[in-house]
């Protein structure tokens, strides 16, 4: 039977993190007015109006420019009110089966069935991390928050939906009272190090070898930037060992080759070799931890450039200045 509230016997949480202590908010609710337009071959376009069957999930600016530099207004990190930054995870809103995550004409999309005969409907994703049938418990990443790529904005919002039913959208339900009542789950973040190119880098473990990588790696599949590895020492006090980028979208593929130690050769010491222009140093995964910063691919090489005249990483052979004025 389904139950009158999806709060009553079962954890409920925001499907959006907080993020070091701040709330995630509908941006755009229930039943607010939106266009479709159709086009069809040797027929003007048509128009139609429509209504928006769900919540629309992003992070409020304190005030007008607050964050303006990182996440632009205009941009598909914001508007002149609301942001949101890269790599932040959808959750599920609560215990449930994965019924369905495949890419669609809107993104990555999720839907999750919860026991109590809700669905959950989650999309405007740039990646799943969830497969269908798989359990998942409240709070867990279904997905990364993206853009619906037919949005001529491309802004980055979750989209949410909440339905009466199994796999139902006939029975879908303003999500907004629900969303209220929720509880609150958040994930490590650092805003210095997100806001500020020239602030401190956030390093973080990549786990053990053998390890699944974490999901916030996963989550640079597609992604250009820029990484900084550090190993930590027997005293404790880590050294920055190596500063790389990836303009062409394989950032997770080109760091996480760093961490791979077999059949792999140190290419800038004789007698040994490397593939393509990889200089194949690799590091002992519990020994290091890694930094990352999302670029442009226009920007990733100068920013490279920019953390090893900064860092002076010890494995980086090209690039290392004389002097540095900083």
């Amino acid at each position: 039977m389904l139950s009158p509230l999806p709060t009553s016997r079962a954890t409920w949480v925001f499907p959006v993190p907080d993020l070091d202590g701040r709330r995630p908010e509908v941006s755009d609710g229930w039943a607010s007015r939106r266009t479709t337009t159709i086009k069809k071959p040797d027929r003007p376009a048509v128009t139609i109006p429509r209504l928006h069957l769900g919540a629309d999930i992003m992070f409020r600016r304190r005030q007008l420019g607050e964050l303006a530099d990182v996440y632009p207004p205009g941009s598909r990190h914001g508007t002149d009110r609301y942001f949101m930054p890269d790599t932040v995870p959808a959750l599920a809103a609560s215990a449930g089966v994965v019924v369905y995550a495949r890419w669609t004409g809107v993104g990555f999309t999720v839907k999750v069935f919860h026991p109590e005969g809700w669905t959950t409907y989650y999309t405007h994703l740039s990646h799943v991390s969830v497969a269908v049938g798989q359990t998942v418990a409240a709070g867990q990443p279904v997905g990364f928050i993206g853009y619906d790529p037919g949005d001529p904005r491309k802004l980055m919002h979750l989209h949410f939906e909440l339905w009466r039913g199994r796999d139902d959208r006939g029975g879908v339900t303003n999500p907004g009272p629900y969303l209220d009542a929720w509880e609150r789950r958040s994930v490590p973040w650092s805003w210095a190090t997100s806001a500020r190119r020239n602030a401190g880098l956030s390093y973080r473990p990549v786990g053990d070898t053998g390890e699944r990588y974490p999901d916030w790696l996963h989550a640079l599949k597609g992604k250009s930037g820029v990484y900084v590895i550090r190993e930590r020492r027997a005293n404790g006090r880590p050294v920055v060992v190596y500063v790389g980028q990836s303009n062409t979208g394989r950032l997770f593929e080109t760091l996480t080759r760093h961490l791979q130690t077999w059949r792999r050769w140190k290419g800038f010491w004789a007698g040994q070799y490397a593939e393509g222009h990889d200089p194949g140093l690799t590091y002992d995964r519990a020994r290091v931890e890694v930094a990352v910063r999302v670029t442009s691919p226009e920007e990733a090489l100068d920013e490279e450039a920019r953390l090893i005249a900064r860092l002076r990483p010890r494995d980086n052979v090209i690039g290392q200045p004389d002097d540095v004025p900083f």
